[in-house]
């Protein structure tokens, strides 16, 4: 197994094993759906994202607060729409 796969691997788990079952529904199927293909600076950055803690990144994912800008990035950009959309919320974040 090569690093990238390694590092796949290990952020899939991360991103089904939050701690949180609201977390665990947004990052486990957008892992599922985008880690395979990402590249490894794509890679680095949802690695720096996950190393944030869960009730912040819940606020981003739900729009409640916006993306610091140390962590704007197509990768993250494309995440927290994913986020929204999972969580039913519109960009307002209103239910």
């Amino acid at each position: 197994m090569d690093e990238l796969e390694r590092q796949r691997k290990k952020l899939m788990f991360q991103c089904h094993h939050r701690g949180t079952k609201e977390l665990d529904l947004v990052l486990g199927p957008f892992a599922d759906a985008h880690l395979a293909q990402m590249t490894a600076e794509e890679l680095r950055v949802l690695t720096a994202f996950l190393s944030e803690i869960d009730p912040d990144i819940y606020d981003w994912l739900s729009g409640r607060e916006p993306l610091p800008d140390r962590l704007l990035s197509p990768v993250t950009e494309r995440l927290v729409a994913y986020g929204k959309a999972r969580l039913g919320l519109d960009a307002g974040g209103a239910a």
